[in-house]
């Protein structure tokens, strides 16, 4: 069978893709994968046909740096209109990129994928990373930077949801399928997300709401095998003292990244501990750093992990679940959307303290967070036992299968 893959979003929504596209593709499927400029190496790398569809998005995060620490509005201001520009770039070259194929998959801000689906007649189902995407009165919308409200409040904070996407983003969508001669739709919020979503998180770590809708379906998140070595310079550093904490943002962007890494540099001096930073797309570093430091790019979380006393992150789908399996304590600093929702499954299932949003970083709230974690024998050992857990459910599941597209064509 073809199929196509179609994601618009940073890395953490793309590597997944990638990872389902080389399952899929060793079960015997043909796989393209349709997603932002940036990720043709990714791709490629995974084996997998690439078609460009979108904007670059690290450039555009980049110029866009400081709406990601900035107020709620403004980071739903500016995360609209992202949203609607890449659509308008996604139903110009969406449906070229995907002809050919027998099944369509979207995932991350992908909005023209469902109409690219209907225009070629083919099956299409969307993969999300987090179950906070359901709406739900046990979770809050992941637009909210708190999770924390009562049943009721989150059901009219949903209501308020689906009445925005209804005002504002049906509209828009419906101009896009005008122009390629489709009828218009109603009820945006089913069309986007379909009638059989596929929820891709460990259920340990975050199983499906109870009145979850949409024909929703579970299978585990979409991590890669461990791939490269560490860097022989890394390992020298692990090999010659106590397990060191793990500072990165992934592919959050930072408008002023030395005074980042001096607040993690500070907590660090605080503590007393021994530290791993990464760089990511905030382009954290580039300051003297004290003994017991080092600056790192990217690596294979799945090998650095298990190595750590803890991880101190944004709170990204992928970076919490590889964490959590590697059975370390968490101290999430969420920036935008599903990470908040992420923290706090790391607080109730007693992996970490409380979010501490962006904004509110500071030596001295970071330094407390990190005492939490590092001073507490229960919060190790419950870490522990979920990455236990969770590695085990991971190595039973069966990936392809949960999509429903059926065996490949020989």
């Amino acid at each position: 069978m073809r199929i196509a893959l179609a994601v618009e979003g940073t890395r953490g929504d793309v590597q997944p893709m990638c990872v389902l596209g080389a399952r899929l593709a060793a079960a015997g499927h043909e796989v393209r994968i349709c997603a932002p400029p940036d990720f043709r190496d990714a791709a490629e790398a995974a084996g997998l046909e690439f078609r460009p569809v979108g904007t670059d998005v690290r450039a555009y995060l980049t110029r866009n740096a400081g709406s990601v620490d900035g107020s709620t509005h403004r980071i739903l201001r500016e995360s609209l209109r992202y949203c609607l520009d890449g659509a308008r770039r996604q139903y110009e070259s969406l449906p070229e990129a995907s002809a050919g194929v027998d099944g369509l998959v979207g995932a991350g801000v992908q909005l023209a994928a469902p109409s690219a689906a209907e225009l070629h007649g083919i099956p299409y189902r969307y993969v999300a990373y987090c179950p906070g995407i359901l709406p739900s009165r046990e979770h809050g919308p992941m637009s909210l930077p708190f999770q924390t409200l009562p049943g009721p409040a989150n059901r009219f904070a949903w209501g308020v949801t689906r009445g925005f996407f209804v005002s504002v983003v049906r509209p828009w969508i419906n101009s896009h399928r005008r122009a390629l001669g489709l009828a218009p739709v109603s009820d945006i919020v089913s069309h986007l997300l379909t009638d059989r979503i596929v929820i891709a998180a460990d259920a340990g770590l975050a199983s499906l709401p109870g009145d979850a809708g949409l024909g929703a379906r579970q299978m585990p998140a979409l991590l890669p095998d461990p791939g490269a070595e560490l860097p022989e310079k890394l390992v020298s550093f692990l090999e010659a003292g106590p397990a060191p904490v793990y500072f990165g943002f992934g592919s959050m962007p930072d408008a002023d990244p030395q005074r980042t890494t001096a607040i993690l540099l500070g907590a660090i001096c605080a503590i007393g501990c021994r530290a791993v930073v990464s760089k990511g797309w905030a382009n954290l570093g580039g300051l003297p750093l004290p003994e017991g430091v080092i600056e790192i790019d990217s690596v294979c979380h799945a090998r650095l992990f298990p190595r750590m006393a803890a991880i101190v992150h944004h709170g990204g789908a992928g970076t919490t679940t590889a964490a959590a399996r590697a059975g370390v304590p968490q101290v999430i600093v969420p920036h935008v959307f599903d990470q908040f929702y992420w923290a706090r499954r790391i607080e109730l299932l007693g992996l970490g303290p409380p979010a501490l949003p962006r904004k509110r970083l500071c030596v001295e709230a970071l330094a407390d967070a990190l005492r939490i974690v590092l001073e507490n024998e229960v919060v190790a050992e419950r870490a522990r036992e979920i990455g236990e857990r969770l590695r085990s459910e991971a190595e039973r599941a069966d990936v392809v299968d949960a999509l429903g597209f059926g065996a490949a064509v020989p």
